[in-house]
Order: structure tokens, then C-alpha cells, then sequence
């Protein structure tokens, strides 16, 4: 049961990284670049499959140039 309700938020930050990337016009490629992230794991964050490490919280942040209060506001 635990293990579902994990699963569950990463797919809602997923969605949220996804929602926040698209507003600010970024391609997958473009957000990877801005926060030294294969844009292949950003795939898999945006789609709930992989957690990830407060470093990459932060990095993602930057990325957006968003606060991580806002990344984390899901």
C-alpha cells in the first residue's frame, strides 16, 4: 500500500514538472540542458516512473528558474 501512494505523487509531480516545462516553453532537450539532466531521466520524472534525489529538486528548479517552494506546489 505505501508503495502505491509514493507512486501515486511521483506521477502527480510528474505531471507538474510536465505543466511547468510546457509553460515556460522548454523543450525536454532544452529543460536537460538548463539543469544538467539527461533529458531522458526528465522523461521519466515527467512520467512518474523514477524518484529523485533533492539535488535533482534543486536542479530542476534552477532549470525553470522557479523557486523549489513552486516545483514542490503540486
Amino acid at each position: 500500500m505505501a508503495k502505491e501512494i509514493y507512486k501515486d505523487h511521483l506521477v502527480k509531480f510528474g505531471r507538474h514538472l510536465q505543466t511547468l516545462r510546457k509553460s515556460k516553453n522548454l523543450s525536454l532537450r532544452k529543460l536537460a540542458t538548463n539543469c544538467n539532466i539527461e533529458h531522458a531521466d526528465i522523461v521519466r520524472y515527467e512520467n512518474g516512473e523514477i524518484n529523485m534525489t533533492f539535488n535533482t529538486l534543486i536542479e530542476l528548479s534552477k532549470g525553470l528558474n522557479i523557486t523549489l517552494k513552486e516545483l514542490m506546489d503540486f
